[in-house]
C-alpha cells in the first residue's frame, strides 16, 4: 500500500499544487504505474482500505482512478498514445457499465484538474 500512497501523492501534488512544473507526461505515466501496479500486487480481498487512501487530501484513490478514467476516453490520441496506455491500465481496475460522471464529485475534480493540465 505504501508504494501505492506515493504514486497518489506525486500526482495529486502535480494536479492540486501551483509550484512547481506540472507535466501532463508525467501525471499520465504516474497513473498508468500506480494503475498497473495495483491491479498486479493487490488482491481483491485485500483492497478495501486501498480505495480511501488520500482521503484527507486534495483527492482520494478511488475518485481518481474514476475521474481519469473519464479524462482518457476523450484525452487519447489512439491505440498508440500514453493516453490510451492510461485508459486500458485504468480499465482494469474501474469498469463504469452504466455510469457516468457526477459533475458534484470528487471524481469529477479529478476530471477537470486533469483537462487543465492536458489544456496547459
Amino acid at each position: 500500500m505504501k508504494k501505492t500512497e506515493r504514486y497518489l501523492n506525486l500526482i495529486n501534488n502535480s494536479l492540486f499544487r501551483t509550484t512547481g512544473k506540472l507535466d501532463y507526461e508525467r501525471v499520465t505515466q504516474a497513473i498508468i504505474n500506480m494503475s498497473r501496479y495495483i491491479y498486479d500486487n493487490v488482491p481483491d480481498d485485500e483492497n478495501e482500505g486501498l480505495w480511501y487512501l488520500g482521503e484527507s487530501s486534495d483527492c482520494c484513490l478511488s475518485d481518481l482512478i474514476v475521474g481519469a478514467f473519464w479524462h482518457y476516453t476523450e484525452w487519447h490520441s489512439g491505440q498508440n498514445s500514453k493516453g490510451y496506455e492510461a485508459l486500458s491500465a485504468l480499465g482494469g481496475l474501474f469498469s463504469p457499465n452504466m455510469s457516468s460522471l457526477d459533475k458534484e464529485s470528487g471524481e469529477f475534480q479529478a476530471y477537470e484538474m486533469l483537462e487543465q493540465l492536458a489544456k496547459a
